[in-house]
């Protein structure tokens, strides 16, 4: 059961919680030294032409240093509904870089967590109720192992393993080959599922165990309760006791861990997405902080700030929603 009064009180940590964090992504960027326009005008052309120095710098809104100026600027345009210009995209729209390359991450995210939560459960359920057990005790360590691995270590391994040693069987970058244009024909369509097959496997590699072992815990601690008794007493297979009483109540904490632990796989994704050099947010992310592009940065941050605290905030609802014992008050 969810109180008013629970729901007004969340929704005011969450505005909160934004407004702190929005403040720390705008700062955050611009203390790192240096100067955009230099940045950007020597990446891309190779040299300062003063004109362009100071054309570039009152275009973007650089020609006042003071950030509480700066600061004022960017929360009026953003209410307004403007995440400004991209310095490095320059002209393109913070909000059309983001449109770009978001599809890209949401297609890795949800695939691998799809994956990731479908076989972890799975698992999690038998080891559970295997407890014990010496294959399980095995699993779980293996398990516990894999989850502290980062997640770009994995991918620069099998970028080594599939550029030295097994050549030309999986593409180590890029979303799709370059000698194709984007559009929805079958060649395109094979290419970026070639072209995904290594980050995905990346992701779930490392993010699977963690959801088989919160429903290896959830498992155990089902094993222990009267009703779990009682369905064994009466003769009931043990097949059906797995599937129709333990792995039900079990899931529970596990549907809310896989909202809660879809940060964790962003921050994943993003340097996955660097190493493979794989066109989503993370990509962006990366150009925007080495040509301290700072409307990118902040853009970035804020989707991802935003995101995080929603999916908390309806991993509390929904875990009072699936399991009606919850109050949340």
């Amino acid at each position: 059961m969810i109180t008013r009064k629970y729901l007004v009180t969340r929704t005011s940590y969450a505005v909160l919680t934004s407004a702190i964090a929005l403040v720390i992504n705008f700062l955050l960027p611009r203390l790192v030294p240096g100067n955009p326009v230099y940045t950007i005008l020597l990446t891309k052309y190779h040299y300062l032409p003063p004109n362009q120095i100071k054309l570039l710098e009152s275009e973007f809104g650089l020609q006042n240093p003071n950030l509480l100026y700066q600061f004022q600027r960017y929360i009026i345009e953003l209410f307004h509904g403007n995440l400004g210009i991209s310095y490095y995209y320059f002209p393109a729209t913070v909000t059309n870089v983001i449109a770009t390359h978001l599809p890209w991450t949401l297609f890795l995210l949800g695939t691998a967590t799809a994956i990731s939560s479908l076989v972890g459960v799975i698992i999690g359920k038998y080891i559970g109720w295997h407890s014990g057990t010496k294959g399980e005790t095995a699993i779980s360590a293996l398990f516990m192992g894999l989850t502290s691995i980062p997640f770009f270590w994995i991918a620069v391994i099998f970028q080594l393993i599939f550029a030295l040693y097994i050549t030309h069987l999986l593409p180590i970058s890029g979303a799709y080959s370059v000698t194709l244009v984007p559009s929805w024909n079958v060649a395109f369509i094979l290419s970026v599922l070639r072209h995904s097959i290594l980050p995905i496997f990346t992701l779930v590699l490392v993010s699977f165990p963690g959801f088989s072992l919160t429903m290896r815990n959830t498992m155990v601690n089902q094993n222990k309760e009267d009703y779990l008794t009682l369905a064994k007493a009466k003769g009931i297979p043990e097949r059906l006791i797995v599937k129709n009483y333990a792995a039900r109540n079990a899931v529970l904490p596990v549907a809310t861990h896989i909202v809660l632990a879809f940060g964790y796989v962003v921050a994943g994704a993003f340097f996955v997405e660097v190493v493979f050099s794989y066109p989503g947010i993370g990509y962006a992310l990366y150009v925007a902080v080495t040509s301290l592009d700072y409307p990118l940065v902040d853009g970035i941050f804020l989707v991802i700030t935003l995101t995080v605290i929603i999916a908390n905030f309806f991993a509390d609802i929904l875990y009072a929603y699936l399991d009606p014992r919850v109050e949340l008050k």
